[in-house]
């Protein structure tokens, strides 16, 4: 005979199971206490609730649970209607990346708001299960009470127009909490006022710049969403030289080209890539890299639409493809016992790299380094002072120079400068 005691309990765990996972298309957000063990779900907007246990919330947002059953229960946490919150944002694009965003939290309970969070999305299909690239933050600027106000300014920093943030509200009893609605922020579609070239990587010498044949071209300030920018580069001066290309690009066009890096923001590409590509879209045979020597001057303009300009930056300089450019060193004079002096030069390509020190008379006196790798661009080395022995060397000037050693054979550059001990 079926003990009754003992059929009842079963019957009921099969059927809170069976509830829990019949509808295998929807996503309840369920924990199931199993022995005094937590285990966690899926989510969803709905509210279900079984068993009559208290149930208290974890500060995580996928992990909504801290309870403890000797018996199997299955439960939905509901979120707490006790707060709401109000969006004071505003749905306008935002013409600045710093976004001051402003959600007004009330709470009709009798205790006060103590601890809020949030999480930002940049870019559309906000994942909320994405932790690593939406992380949680808690917000302190507030003082607590049944009435604050979320108002940091958040900087969208992924070139995104439409973007997205929710806020968490938890009051000081540690069990009344809730997380908002997804809230939108636009941004304007349009580029940046002013514009600075940070490339090609340069070095400054005597008020000359010299960067590599094949430079990487990227602005500073960032964009928001590409519309229109005219990207060009000539031999000589932009007014009396010769135009060696001049591309326009919209979203569509830069999706050929490849200068629009739209995970930065920021107009980004190498030379000799984008040569490539500029050949074969326009059945050209400009050779990939820039000649030695040569000076150059690349223009990068933005504009609304086809005339009206916002922002334009324009930088002169000298190819550099024999080996290394010019050295600067500084402070010059320097004194060893106060800094160390810095010796900063520019390599066309990879390259094993020696600096050696000579004193007025050419006599070798100290080794910097000596054959290591150093990489195509501007590079830095720093020396204390002292001989191969070890010694101070006597106040005076000194030569360096810098050999390096690539697969285009060994180049040497020098420069003076002064020692004061």
């Amino acid at each position: 005979m079926i003990n009754k005691k003992v059929l009842l309990p079963l019957l009921m765990l099969f059927i809170l199971s069976t509830f829990a996972y019949a509808d295998a298309g929807k996503t309840f957000n369920f924990v199931s206490l199993l022995n005094g063990s937590d285990t966690s779900v899926t989510s969803s907007s709905k509210n279900y609730s079984f068993v009559g246990q208290s149930i208290v919330f974890d500060t995580k947002e996928t992990a909504d649970y801290t309870s403890q059953s000797a018996f199997a229960s299955i439960f939905r946490i509901t979120q707490s209607n006790d707060i709401s919150f109000t969006n004071n944002t505003g749905s306008e694009a935002f013409t600045d990346i710093n976004v001051p965003l402003n959600v007004t939290i009330k709470t009709t309970a009798s205790s006060n708001i103590v601890k809020i969070k949030y999480r930002i999305w940049q870019g559309e299909n906000a994942d909320w299960s994405d932790y690593e690239k939406s992380p949680e933050h808690v917000w302190t600027g507030f003082t607590p009470g049944t009435t604050v106000t979320f108002s940091p300014t958040i900087s969208f920093t992924e070139g995104k127009v439409k973007n997205y943030f929710r806020v968490y509200a938890m009051l000081e009893d540690d069990t009344t909490k809730r997380w908002s609605d997804d809230y939108t922020v636009n941004i304007a579609e349009s580029l940046s006022e002013t514009i600075e070239i940070t490339s090609p990587e340069k070095l400054y010498v005597n008020g000359e710049i010299f960067a590599i044949t094949d430079p990487l071209i990227e602005t500073k300030e960032y964009s928001i969403n590409l519309t229109t920018a005219t990207v060009a580069l000539y031999e000589g001066t932009s007014s009396s030289g010769t135009e060696i290309y001049s591309v326009d690009l919209y979203p569509e066009t830069n999706s050929v080209y490849k200068m629009y890096n739209t995970d930065t923001g920021k107009i980004s590409y190498t030379h000799s890539d984008f040569i490539k590509i500029y050949n074969q879209a326009k059945g050209k045979s400009l050779p990939t890299t820039l000649k030695d020597n040569k000076v150059y001057t690349l223009v990068i303009t933005t504009k609304v639409g086809e005339d009206s300009v916002i922002g334009s930056d324009s930088v002169t300089f000298k190819a550099l493809g024999g080996g290394v450019a010019d050295v600067l060193t500084y402070p010059s004079p320097f004194n060893p016992k106060k800094e160390r002096i810095k010796i900063r030069y520019l390599l066309a390509k990879d390259s094993s790299v020696t600096i050696k020190i000579y004193d007025k008379a050419g006599k070798f006196v100290a080794k910097v380094i000596q054959s290591q790798s150093r990489n195509a661009g501007v590079n830095e080395d720093e020396w204390d002072g002292r001989n191969y022995a070890g010694d101070s060397l006597a106040t005076g000037p000194y030569i360096c120079e810098v050999i390096a050693k690539g697969s285009n054979g060994e180049n040497r550059r020098y420069t003076a400068f002064a020692l004061v001990n």
